[in-house]
């Protein structure tokens, strides 16, 4: 079976990463995780990896760590996939008309290169049709009640988010709500090439301390940015506008917090060079009232937790009335 046939027919067969064991190797030393007894083995772990890989790294290389990370999810998946389809089989939802289940064999047909067939690759791999369609069936009984269930709990984290939810979070959570303290800086940068040896970086500091001298005498700081800085302020006199701690540079921020308004600092240095800058304001940090915020944002973004919250409830629900054994660790 050629490299290309096989990773097309992983690719149906996994459809989902519902990747059941019944077409992989089961030997003992195989078996990863056993749920209610349903085994997932190594060579299905692999797979379903493999085809969450492009959807995580968009082809790019890939740690060890993040190998790690996206096998890990694989394997979640899978599980909360035997998890869904046993729920499904209890609540009696597991019933797919034969003819769905054909064409989507028919569409995997399409899909195959020419001079293959479906019988071909299926004989090569030891899987019989039946048990191709078997899997299809596992895959939308899955895909139904997972589309059932995002449905149920959309419409109800929508309605347990009203105006009484969101005020009740905002109290409990004020300090999410706090606008942080702002500065208004100037700044004169003096560049020097990192590359560029001590000598460069000497100049560059004698430059800065003779414009921070003039600044401190009491020169215009904004004249003084347009005739020496090196960055895009230069043209604005220097003027960085309104910043939130944080935003800007380590080095500069930390210089910014000792100064008091029309105070002068520096030299400083930073990787670009050295920095004058002049505190022209601050801000302290203000709580923002619950009638100043964006409610739509905010709905929002509760609805999504809420979402999460129900879904994570439910999927934990049916791992906890279920039996899911890990065999053998994880590589």
């Amino acid at each position: 079976m050629s490299s290309f046939s096989k990773r097309l027919l992983a690719a149906a067969v996994f459809v989902a990463l519902l990747a059941p064991a019944s077409f992989a190797a089961t030997s003992p030393t195989d078996v990863i995780v056993k749920v209610n007894g349903k085994v997932i083995t190594r060579e299905t772990l692999d797979t379903a990896t493999n085809n969450l890989l492009p959807l995580m790294t968009y082809h790019q290389s890939v740690s060890d760590e993040k190998m790690k990370e996206i096998q890990r999810q694989a394997l979640d998946k899978l599980i909360n996939n035997e998890l869904m389809y046993k729920a499904a089989v209890e609540t009696k939802q597991d019933d797919v008309n034969p003819k769905e289940i054909d064409a989507r064999v028919k569409e995997l047909k399409k899909k195959l290169p020419k001079g293959e067939t479906i019988e071909k690759i299926l004989k090569r791999s030891g899987i019989t049709l039946a048990n191709l369609k078997e899997d299809f069936r596992r895959d939308m009984v899955v895909e139904r009640l997972a589309k059932k269930k995002t449905e149920e709990t959309k419409k109800l984290s929508e309605k347990t988010v009203d105006e009484a939810f969101m005020k009740d979070y905002y109290q409990k959570n004020l300090p999410k709500f706090k606008e942080p303290e702002q500065i208004h800086l100037r700044s004169i940068l003096v560049k020097a090439d990192p590359s560029g040896g001590q000598k460069v970086w000497n100049e560059s500091l004698k430059k800065a301390k003779d414009i921070a001298e003039k600044a401190k005498a009491g020169e215009d700081f904004g004249k003084l940015a347009e005739k020496h800085s090196e960055d895009p302020f230069a043209k604005k006199g220097g003027d960085m506008g309104w910043s939130h701690k944080g935003e800007l540079i380590p080095e500069i921020d930390d210089a910014a917090s000792k100064l008091k308004a029309g105070e002068i600092g520096g030299p400083i240095m930073s990787i670009y060079g050295y920095h004058v800058i002049k505190l022209e304001g601050s801000k302290p940090a203000v709580q923002k009232k619950y009638e100043e915020l964006n409610k739509e944002k905010l709905e929002k973004e509760l609805e999504t937790k809420e979402y999460k919250r129900l879904w994570n409830g439910w999927l934990k629900s049916l791992r906890d009335s279920s039996k899911v054994e890990f065999v053998t660790p994880l590589k």
